[in-house]
């Protein structure tokens, strides 16, 4: 916990910026007058008490002129301090000294002088523990009852817990009842008890210190994302923690003071809630989440791209019939779809015909080469601890493959994509670049059935700014004002593995062709751990983490092929319906910097875990023309996610095959 600061904290101070400079220390003595209690025990056994200032040398001295009086003793704190201030902490123990000092004694014998914690408005057990403490003192007799000198020693260990208060709690250490036994001069045996005392030795103040943890979880419709990280900011900013002290964790916690007293007015501690929540979202990687949805949306490009190629690909006695394509990547809960089925449909001209008389590479060759794109742009909003965002992508694939025999091809692509992604609210932005390379092949049955099967790996690198701006009371408690606008950049990388198999079965009816397709895949991704750099306290450090994912997806391709003098055109219109498992939840793990001890303050933030049933349409018109003794082919479509909550992604994907 924050230690708030030394001496009396006035509630003006408490509640405005101009008092943001507080002190780290727990314990914070506060300067007072020398206090010494005098305790006068009498011959007949009666005691008296008093408690002065600097005084109690000249009051023993009369005391003890009295023939009346047994013995003497003052007591006072060893070292000097009566009153202290401390922050309340399970993890803070006081010990408190006392000296006893005899004045003067007529016995011969020997004084137990207790001592305890007693609580003022604070209640032993709920705010302290107490470990009473006693000094045993011998009495000297002398002629002249003056006595010699003779002192001891107690101490009182006071621990204080961490229940959380957000007012100030009260606590003594008092002189409790003793004991005395001896033998005056006269050789009369003197036996008696020494009453307890009310008047403080030493003043305790255990401050209303409340944690920002809780102060948070008590604001109504608190964003999930600020509670998340309430506690754990707490313990980075109390005593020991990386933040101890710093400027930053001292306005956050004012502001958690303000919102959880009661006795703070309605307009300043509007302006305190929004000081506080804004501090604990500005500390918590939110925007780190959209990497989890972000990153299947730049994958989902690439292996478009490699759809549209893989499902041109056929046989030459097949009659039209097309295979199935790809890889259907999902990572966290965003589709990655190669189920496009696209054709290179039959002209009906007699040149055409004439062109694709050995159907087996667009164009009479075996081997082929391909250059795909697509752009596209998603939009998703803040939902939970999960941060929004809006992103642009653009994709270009090429490969080159070869059909071995009628039935069966085989091929190998490069893929190269692009990133910029804007997160929500100005709080910063994601990057990113991805190299992929896919291996692809596929076998046809004459009969329309057909089968394909991929395999992918993708590198991402993105650099991530987040925004860090901290705010603070300003000097009227009712506004805020900004203590820096800082960036903490991080560098992480994400590796995609994916494998995925389809089955399609293409009916061909005149210039109409439907084909039915079902596919499965499976994709494992690996978030590395990395490091943020920049001038803020809350740099993070992530945990590598990792996420496995299956996804079955069934659907169908239809197109029409118009014959003209210029060449065939083809609309076509393809819808899948996806059913996902083997995701879960993925908790963020990251860590600030080391606290004074050497250790690490975790961080955790829930991502919500992502929808499993989802779909997606593509509409779009193919162009084939015959060049020479060659086919060239064109297509152009508009894809739309549909039902994945929170989430807007459309693409527009081009490619042009050139067979060589």
């Amino acid at each position: 916990m924050i230690a708030l600061g030394s001496g009396s904290r006035s509630l003006g101070c408490v509640r405005y910026a101009a008092c943001a400079s507080l002190l780290a220390a727990l314990v914070a003595p506060v300067s007072a007058a020398a206090f010494q209690e005098l305790v006068v025990v009498r011959k007949s056994g009666q005691s008296y008490s008093h408690v002065s200032h600097n005084k109690s040398a000249t009051q023993a001295a009369a005391a003890c002129a009295d023939p009346g009086v047994a013995f003497a003793f003052t007591v006072e704190p060893s070292d000097g301090v009566t009153s202290i201030e401390v922050e309340r902490n399970a993890n803070t123990v006081l010990n408190i000294p006392l000296t006893v000092t005899l004045g003067c004694s007529s016995v011969d014998g020997t004084a137990l002088i207790a001592f305890n914690a007693v609580g003022g408005t604070a209640v032993s057990g709920t705010d302290f523990v107490s470990t009473p403490g006693s000094a045993l003192l011998n009495l000297t007799s002398h002629d002249d009852g003056s006595g010699a000198p003779s002192s001891a020693s107690a101490s009182v260990n006071i621990s204080i817990l961490g229940t959380p208060q957000s007012s100030a709690r009260t606590l003594s250490v008092v002189r409790t009842e003793g004991s005395f036994q001896g033998v005056l001069a006269d050789g009369q045996p003197l036996v008696g008890v020494i009453p307890g005392s009310n008047s403080p030795i030493v003043s305790v103040t255990i401050l209303g210190s409340v944690n920002i943890g809780d102060a948070t979880g008590g604001i109504p419709g608190v964003d999930p994302a600020a509670g998340e990280v309430g506690t754990a900011t707490a313990n980075f900013c109390g005593q020991g923690g990386g933040g101890t002290g710093s400027t930053a964790c001292q306005a956050t916690q004012v502001a958690a003071e303000l919102v959880a007293d009661p006795d703070t007015p309605s307009s300043v501690r509007e302006a305190a809630t929004e000081v506080l929540e804004n501090n604990l979202l500005a500390i918590a990687p939110d925007e780190t989440t959209a990497i989890a949805f972000v990153a299947p949306i730049l994958a989902t490009g690439q292996f478009d791209n490699l759809a549209s190629r893989v499902a041109e690909l056929r046989t030459a006695d097949m009659g039209g019939t097309i295979s199935t394509g790809g890889l259907t990547l999902l990572s966290n809960g965003m589709p990655i779809s190669l189920a496009s089925l696209a054709v290179l449909n039959q002209t009906d001209d007699p040149q055409s015909e004439r062109n694709e008389e050995r159907r087996t590479l667009l164009g009479g060759t075996r081997l082929g080469m391909w250059l795909n794109g697509n752009l596209g742009s998603s939009e998703s909003d803040r939902r939970e601890s999960n941060s929004g965002f809006e992103s642009d992508t653009w994709n270009i694939t090429g490969g080159v493959d070869y059909r071995f025999t009628d039935q069966f091809f085989a091929g190998v692509a490069l893929g190269f994509s692009s990133l910029d992604a804007d997160y929500s609210n100005e709080q910063g932005s994601l990057d990113a670049d991805s190299r992929s390379v896919h291996l692809y092949s596929g076998y046809a049955i004459p009969n329309g059935l057909s089968f394909d099967g991929s395999v992918s790996y993708l590198r991402s690198d993105y650099t991530q700014k987040r925004v860090i701006e901290i705010m603070q009371l300003d000097g009227s408690g009712t506004g805020m004002q900004s203590l820096g606008r800082d960036i903490a950049t991080g560098k992480p990388s994400v590796d995609q593995y994916g494998f995925s198999f389809g089955v399609t079965y293409t009916i061909m009816r005149g210039t109409w062709t439907i084909a039915p397709q079902a596919q499965f895949s499976l994709v494992r991704t690996r978030y590395e751990a990395f490091q943020e750099t920049g001038p803020s306290d809350f740099n993070l450090r992530y945990a590598e983490r990792s996420n496995n994912n299956r996804s079955l997806s069934a659907g169908a391709y239809v197109d029409r092929t118009f014959a003209t003098s210029v060449g065939a055109f083809r609309p076509y219109l393809r819808a899948y319906y996806f059913a996902d498992s083997g995701a879960s939840n993925d908790l963020i793990t990251s860590f600030v910097q080391a606290n004074d001890d050497g250790s690490n303050e975790s961080l955790t933030l829930s991502m919500i875990e992502p929808d499993n049933r989802y779909g997606t349409a593509e509409m779009g018109l193919g162009f084939s023309r015959p060049i020479g003794t060659r086919t060239v082919d064109f297509n152009v479509g508009y894809l739309q996610t549909f039902s994945f909550q929170d989430l807007n992604r459309w693409a527009l994907r081009f490619d042009v095959r050139i067979p060589l």
